[in-house]
């Protein structure tokens, strides 16, 4: 008997910092999503970071088992412990769980939302101090699940009895006054230090034309800070120090200018105190603009005097580093 599987849908991370594939990201199915796929004779494996979802093919385009109308589930945990550094944040409050799902278009996913992953018990603090609040549970699908009146300061949900998904709790002060809580609820997910979650509904077109899913991580921006600190160095010589982009134009980019400072610094500069004692010269050159990091540096970042290069290739920060802030040091004997 010869088994084929065919192409179901495909997830690919997509990152500005690389020059070629992310695999920041690792996908990992939930407890139910794994009965799923059993059930549907599916699979699912990661190849060069993407995420390959593979059905078992009765006949090109039909599957032994359908999937159609179901949702899978996957945490999103990351392979970079430094994700954060390079990665813009993908939604605005980062104490929640990023949620990415192809609610409104079948073969597209939605921006992020962010929602709270739970299981088990939830404790909830209404955010107004106004009493009484009606809270409301609903599904995915709006329909409400139970309705109660709070008069205390806080009160608790059993989730345990709830099929692993999305839910929201609707907190209603009164015409005009309703706070809406976004959860998803996974007891498998909840504590595998996920970053994120994809559901990913199937699509019955998705047996006959597969699809390709992305996900989108725009690179960091920053501003570039190099301290120079010179030893040794005359007050006209090292007033001729500059930074010099002579690499924009081969690389088809804007331009980086810089604005030279002496100290004393502003608040949020590194200390000129702590870059050296009285008897060196200090200045910060800071970008003009904020600069996306990558994953190769700059081509002719130069640190020059007048026309004299002393540094050829100016550093860019790596995913190692919190902050774009460099010190260089110039020393004469």
């Amino acid at each position: 008997m010869n088994i084929s599987f065919a192409p179901l849908a495909k997830v690919s991370p997509v990152h500005g910092y690389y020059s070629q594939a992310c695999s920041d990201i690792e996908f990992m199915p939930s407890r139910s999503t794994h009965e799923l796929l059993r059930g549907g004779r599916m699979l699912a494996r990661m190849l060069n970071g993407e995420l390959h979802l593979l059905y078992e093919a009765e006949s090109p385009g039909v599957p032994l088992s359908s999937l159609a109308g179901q949702t899978l589930h996957f945490g999103l945990r990351l392979a970079n412990p430094v994700f954060s550094n390079i990665t813009m944040p993908v939604i605005t409050d980062t104490t929640l769980t990023p949620l990415y799902a192809n609610a409104t278009l079948p073969a597209t996913l939605d921006a992020p939302q962010g929602v709270e992953l739970t299981a088990g018990l939830y404790g909830l603090a209404p955010k107004l101090a106004s009493r009484p609040v009606t809270l409301r549970l609903l599904d995915a699908h709006a329909n409400i699940l139970e309705t109660r009146q709070l008069a205390e300061a806080a009160t608790s949900y059993d989730t345990r009895g709830l099929a692993p998904g999305e839910y929201r709790i609707e907190e209603d002060y009164g015409p005009g006054l309703l706070h809406t809580r976004k959860l998803f609820v996974d007891a498998s997910l909840r504590d595998t230090g996920v970053w994120g979650l994809l559901a990913l509904r199937i699509d019955a077109a998705f047996y006959t034309n597969a699809a390709n899913f992305t996900l989108n991580f725009a690179v960091r921006k920053e501003t570039l800070r190099y301290y120079v600190v010179a030893r040794n160095w005359q007050p006209d010589e090292f007033n001729q120090l500059n930074i010099v982009d002579e690499g924009f134009s081969a690389e088809g980019r804007d331009e980086i200018t810089f604005t030279r400072l002496v100290a004393p610094f502003p608040d949020g500069f590194i200390k000129d105190s702590l870059l050296g004692d009285s008897s060196v010269q200090i200045a910060v050159f800071q970008s003009q603009t904020e600069v996306a990091r990558k994953e190769r540096g700059l081509r002719k970042l130069h640190l020059s005097r007048n026309s004299t290069v002393l540094i050829e290739y100016l550093p860019l920060p790596g995913p190692e580093r919190a902050k774009a802030d460099f010190i260089v040091h110039l020393s004469k004997p």
